[in-house]
């Protein structure tokens, strides 16, 4: 009950205020909370802080928000923490991306992992390629102790511009695990910088899924903006919306 009075009292707060005059100036620090949960149990949500670094300044004013890092093709270094109190879980981790002038870039990551009395550590990397101005296809690997499985893969991601609206973003995801196989592939439409609408696929060994989302970037002020998301997976035996609730700073 404490975090469902908490999550709406910033969703209520947030969407009482109107966006200002806002500058789209770049940006190096982001950092942000998320509070993401299901209609049907809402008070038993995931929440996430996190802080990302980037080494040179990244553009916000000629793209969606959402997706202003990943096309900024920047080095850049982050750490995130997340709590999941209905499994009495805790994860802190860190993670960074070196992009050469190639175009190549390297990245590496880390997690600890506290679910009650239980602890394991995973780690990954991951090696790809920017193609083009907005799109980059990578490899990458993750496993850790306690006997994690390890996983491997491939991801692919493309941002198609448009005249009339802003744009499309494109992925293609594939996963192996020892114990399974999963494929993702999604699309979302950016009606303009901060609304986007979209679709997913996922199929894995046992079962597959569509999804349909939607989301909205609120700029506050030339440093603060909130973020909300609903999205629905499109399947009989899964009850109830996803809901998301975010703010951000950047500087």
């Amino acid at each position: 009950m404490k975090h469902t009075t908490t999550a709406l009292a910033i969703l209520l707060s947030l969407s009482s205020m109107s966006a200002v005059a806002a500058q789209d100036n770049d940006f190096q620090h982001e950092a942000g909370l998320n509070y993401g949960t299901n209609s049907e149990e809402v008070g038993d949500g995931i929440w996430n802080a996190y802080y990302r670094y980037y080494f040179k300044g990244v553009d916000q004013s000629k793209s969606p928000y959402a997706l202003n890092g990943f096309l900024a093709q920047e080095s850049n270094i982050g750490a995130n923490y997340s709590n999941f109190d209905t499994l009495d879980t805790d994860t802190i981790g860190v993670d960074g991306t070196f992009v050469f002038d190639s175009n190549w870039f390297v990245s590496a990551n880390y997690q600890r992992f506290d679910i009650g009395s239980f602890d394991f550590n995973t780690y990954g990397a991951e090696v790809g390629y920017y193609f083009n101005d907005s799109s980059a296809v990578s490899a990458f690997y993750q496993d850790g102790d306690n006997n994690v499985e390890e996983s491997y893969g491939l991801k692919l991601r493309s941002y198609i511009a448009l005249q009339s609206t802003a744009g499309v973003d494109l992925q293609a995801n594939w996963k192996h695990s020892d114990s399974d196989d999963m494929f993702n592939v999604s699309a979302d439409w950016y009606v303009n910088n901060s609304w986007s609408v979209g679709a997913g696929y996922t199929n894995n060994d046992d079962d597959d899924a569509f999804d349909i989302r939607t989301a909205y970037w609120l700029r506050i002020s030339d440093s603060f903006s909130a973020n909300f998301a609903i999205s629905k997976v499109l399947d009989s035996d899964v009850d109830g919306v996803g809901l998301g609730l975010g703010v951000v700073g950047r500087f």
